[in-house]
């Protein structure tokens, strides 16, 4: 009797510790607001700091689009992307400066949640320069957010 009671224990046990909620990581109807690159915080005594007010919405389960504004307000870009979550890992596409000569763009990263709804997200940005290959560019930053 022992052995059974041991033998129930233990694939209880295992099946508690395996069997995690398989929810998606970016819920459907989660909105994000963002502030820019948290690298440009290094620059603020220098030469200021560049905010990029985003803005996000989670459109279906782990599918999250996204919209940024920078720049001055006699040169301002607008972006729009898209990125897939999976986990806390993320894969995206962006098409940037939609009112000057449009731009496409990849990137990658890691959400981090941290303090309640705050988050950051390491990322790596390649930009196409869109007719000319001349420039494109390869940047790293770091998000900064709340999701609510």
């Amino acid at each position: 009797m022992k052995k059974v009671l041991f033998s129930f224990l233990a694939v209880s046990v295992a099946f508690a510790t395996f069997a995690q909620e398989d929810g998606a990581s970016q819920p459907a109807g989660s909105w994000y607001l963002g502030s820019g690159d948290a690298t440009q915080l290094l620059h603020i005594f220098s030469s200021g700091v560049d905010i990029a007010p985003t803005v996000g919405y989670a459109v279906a389960d782990d599918i999250v689009v996204q919209a940024a504004v920078s720049g001055s307000t006699d040169a301002l870009s607008m972006n729009l992307g898209a990125a897939y979550f999976m986990g806390d890992y993320w894969v995206g596409v962006n098409a940037l400066d939609l009112a000057g000569d449009m731009d496409l763009g990849v990137g990658a990263g890691r959400y981090i949640p941290f303090k309640d709804v705050l988050f950051i997200t390491p990322n790596i940005q390649y930009s196409f320069g869109l007719p000319d290959a001349s420039s494109d560019n390869l940047s790293i930053g770091i998000g900064f957010g709340a999701r609510f």
